[in-house]
Protein backbone atom coordinates (compact mmCIF):
# COMPACT_ATOMS: atom_id res chain seq x y z
CA UNK A 1 0.00 0.00 0.00
CA UNK A 2 1.33 3.49 -0.70
CA UNK A 3 1.78 6.16 1.78
CA UNK A 4 2.39 10.13 1.35
CA UNK A 5 5.24 10.75 3.86
CA UNK A 6 5.87 14.58 4.60
CA UNK A 7 8.32 16.18 6.86
CA UNK A 8 7.69 17.98 9.89
CA UNK A 9 4.05 17.18 10.82
CA UNK A 10 4.75 13.54 10.51
CA UNK A 11 1.41 13.29 8.09
CA UNK A 12 1.02 10.06 6.85
CA UNK A 13 -1.56 9.22 4.46
CA UNK A 14 -2.77 6.02 2.95
CA UNK A 15 -5.04 6.09 -0.61
CA UNK A 16 -7.92 4.61 0.66
CA UNK A 17 -8.04 5.18 4.75
CA UNK A 18 -7.39 8.80 5.08
CA UNK A 19 -8.17 10.59 1.42
CA UNK A 20 -11.89 11.99 2.51
CA UNK A 21 -9.38 14.34 5.27
CA UNK A 22 -7.76 16.20 2.10
CA UNK A 23 -11.50 16.96 0.49
CA UNK A 24 -12.88 18.31 3.93
CA UNK A 25 -10.91 22.07 2.90
CA UNK A 26 -12.92 23.18 0.08
CA UNK A 27 -11.53 26.06 -1.74
CA UNK A 28 -12.07 29.09 0.55
CA UNK A 29 -7.92 29.91 1.08
CA UNK A 30 -7.10 29.07 -2.35
CA UNK A 31 -6.07 33.69 -2.73
CA UNK A 32 -4.74 33.48 0.79
CA UNK A 33 -2.62 30.51 -0.34
CA UNK A 34 -1.31 32.41 -3.31
CA UNK A 35 -0.13 35.51 -1.05
CA UNK A 36 1.33 33.82 1.44
CA UNK A 37 3.39 31.49 -1.33
CA UNK A 38 4.51 34.65 -3.13
CA UNK A 39 5.70 35.52 0.28
CA UNK A 40 8.20 32.53 0.50
CA UNK A 41 6.17 30.91 3.37
CA UNK A 42 5.81 26.84 3.37
CA UNK A 43 2.89 25.42 3.46
CA UNK A 44 3.37 24.53 7.78
CA UNK A 45 3.75 28.24 7.81
CA UNK A 46 1.06 28.94 5.54
CA UNK A 47 -1.64 26.87 8.13
CA UNK A 48 -0.60 28.57 11.36
CA UNK A 49 -1.35 31.82 9.73
CA UNK A 50 -4.72 30.69 8.42
CA UNK A 51 -5.33 28.98 11.86
CA UNK A 52 -5.75 25.84 10.37
CA UNK A 53 -6.02 22.61 12.64
CA UNK A 54 -6.86 18.78 12.46
CA UNK A 55 -8.25 17.43 9.26
CA UNK A 56 -8.35 21.45 7.69
CA UNK A 57 -4.60 21.49 8.32
CA UNK A 58 -3.98 17.48 7.08
CA UNK A 59 -6.11 18.85 4.14
CA UNK A 60 -4.31 22.12 3.01
CA UNK A 61 -0.85 20.11 3.51
CA UNK A 62 -1.66 17.28 1.36
CA UNK A 63 -2.99 19.22 -1.01
CA UNK A 64 -0.43 21.64 -1.71
CA UNK A 65 2.04 18.59 -2.65
CA UNK A 66 -0.91 16.81 -4.77
CA UNK A 67 -0.32 18.33 -8.48
CA UNK A 68 -3.67 19.21 -10.43
CA UNK A 69 -4.93 20.72 -7.42
CA UNK A 70 -6.32 23.97 -7.35
CA UNK A 71 -4.13 24.69 -3.90
CA UNK A 72 -1.34 23.04 -5.35
CA UNK A 73 -1.41 25.10 -8.40
CA UNK A 74 -2.21 28.40 -6.37
CA UNK A 75 0.94 27.46 -4.05
CA UNK A 76 3.37 27.34 -7.01
CA UNK A 77 2.03 30.12 -8.73
CA UNK A 78 2.46 32.05 -5.80
CA UNK A 79 6.02 30.64 -5.34
CA UNK A 80 6.75 31.94 -9.31
CA UNK A 81 4.96 35.10 -8.59
CA UNK A 82 7.42 35.85 -5.33
CA UNK A 83 10.71 35.03 -7.60
CA UNK A 84 9.04 36.98 -10.29
CA UNK A 85 8.91 39.86 -7.92
CA UNK A 86 12.22 40.13 -6.96
CA UNK A 87 13.48 39.54 -10.21
CA UNK A 88 11.77 42.52 -11.52
CA UNK A 89 13.07 44.67 -8.68
CA UNK A 90 16.82 43.52 -9.13
CA UNK A 91 16.56 43.77 -12.91
CA UNK A 92 15.11 47.83 -12.06
CA UNK A 93 17.82 48.07 -9.93
CA UNK A 94 20.67 46.34 -12.42
CA UNK A 95 19.58 48.67 -15.39
CA UNK A 96 19.86 52.15 -12.98
CA UNK A 97 23.87 50.78 -12.97
CA UNK A 98 23.63 49.04 -9.12
CA UNK A 99 26.86 46.15 -9.35
CA UNK A 100 25.29 44.49 -6.57
CA UNK A 101 21.66 43.92 -8.24
CA UNK A 102 23.59 42.93 -11.61
CA UNK A 103 25.47 40.01 -9.76
CA UNK A 104 22.51 39.03 -7.38
CA UNK A 105 20.09 38.89 -10.55
CA UNK A 106 22.72 36.64 -12.38
CA UNK A 107 23.41 34.44 -8.92
CA UNK A 108 19.66 33.47 -8.87
CA UNK A 109 19.14 32.95 -12.59
CA UNK A 110 21.80 30.36 -12.13
CA UNK A 111 20.55 29.11 -9.10
CA UNK A 112 16.99 28.70 -10.77
CA UNK A 113 18.74 26.78 -13.84
CA UNK A 114 20.11 24.24 -11.45
CA UNK A 115 16.75 24.09 -9.41
CA UNK A 116 14.64 23.58 -12.01
CA UNK A 117 17.14 20.66 -13.61
CA UNK A 118 17.16 19.35 -10.12
CA UNK A 119 13.57 19.00 -9.89
CA UNK A 120 12.90 17.94 -13.61
CA UNK A 121 15.56 14.92 -13.45
CA UNK A 122 15.10 14.08 -9.48
CA UNK A 123 11.70 15.44 -8.26
CA UNK A 124 13.52 17.25 -5.41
Amino acid sequence: MKTLTMEKDSLSLTPTSDVDKAVCLGDDYVSQVRNYATLGYTPQRICNLLNLRGAKRTALLVRVNLPGDVYYDAYTSGQALGEYNIDAELAKRAESGDVDAIELLETRKNERAELDLRKELFGV
